[in-house]
């Protein structure tokens, strides 16, 4: 059957298999080049990958190809008459930009086709949340303008907060921005950070801690404050925590009562720029 709508996502808004199935989600992975050799985020080893973390030697990444984007659009115009793809923030990664010129090739090259793009101004789990409500709205039948805007919406609607054990991992991947003199602090810190649209996709430290478990209980602080008592819908990241992100997940269950609560483990590639970490995405109901 041949849908209005589908959407495409880059694999860096990783989010549970069972979400991708029910919302009919196609991910685009990034590239991680390591030893020598090329891996996809979606299937790479690993404890491979996690070992090299550990011992520093960092990978590169990279986003999707113009060929494999061409290639994914062509495969999915056999079942949809127009295509939404939703990238990470256009602030670290060169995604958006490569996909608004691939796009013009394509409708070129399948007149019948309609493409559009939306740069989320966020990673990992708010850009996920974005992609899921998106695709709802496809699902629903919605027309692609229809659906562009409810992505464009959902930017501005979505927190992401994140706290990192180290942030050696952001500091060397060159995503700290103004913020790099935190890593550089003779006392340890554990700051909250923020990247959405509010920041303008770009990282901004909203609150400054000695511990990463003081740092935890302030997103849930900002996330009270936000939330102004109306519903939730969040989902919770981690790499290397997984209890700590079950707790999180349960506290945010029980003080909230959310209408939605995902939890996931952060991409291959979140994992090389971030390192160990907990992130909080959410927004809240109309």
């Amino acid at each position: 059957m041949m849908r209005e709508v589908a959407v495409i996502v880059d694999s860096i808004a990783k989010m549970p298999p069972e979400v991708l199935a029910k919302y009919d989600i196609t991910v685009l992975p990034f590239h991680i080049s390591m030893g020598g050799k090329d891996y996809l985020d979606t299937t790479i080893d690993k404890e491979l990958l996690y070992s090299r973390l550990m011992s520093k030697e960092l990978p590169t990444v990279a986003p999707p190809s113009p060929g494999e984007m061409a290639e994914a659009f062509r495969k999915i115009s056999q079942r949809a008459r127009a295509i939404l793809y939703i990238t990470m923030t256009s602030r670290f990664s060169g995604e958006y930009e490569r996909v608004t010129g691939v796009k013009k090739s394509i409708e070129q090259e399948l007149p019948g086709v309609t493409i559009e793009a939306v740069d989320t101004l966020t990673i990992t789990c708010a850009e996920a949340l974005i992609t899921i409500e998106t695709a709802k709205a496809a699902g629903e039948g919605k027309s692609l303008p229809e659906v562009a805007e409810i992505a464009r919406q959902m930017v501005q609607r979505v927190s992401a907060l994140s706290v990192r054990e180290s942030l050696y991992y952001f500091d060397k991947s060159g995503r700290l921005g103004k913020e790099r003199p935190l890593a550089g602090s003779p006392v340890p810190l554990a700051p909250v950070l923020e990247i959405d649209a509010a920041t303008g996709g770009v990282t901004q430290a909203v609150s400054k801690h000695r511990t990463v478990a003081r740092a935890a209980e302030n997103m849930l602080e900002i996330m009270k404050k936000r939330s102004a008592n109306k519903e939730l819908h969040v989902m919770v990241g981690h790499l290397y925590k997984p209890d700590t992100a079950e707790e999180l997940k349960e506290r945010i269950i029980s003080e909230f009562q959310p209408a939605e609560c995902y939890l996931t483990e952060v991409s291959p590639v979140a994992a090389i720029i971030n390192g160990p970490y907990i992130d909080v995405a959410f927004f809240t109901g109309d």
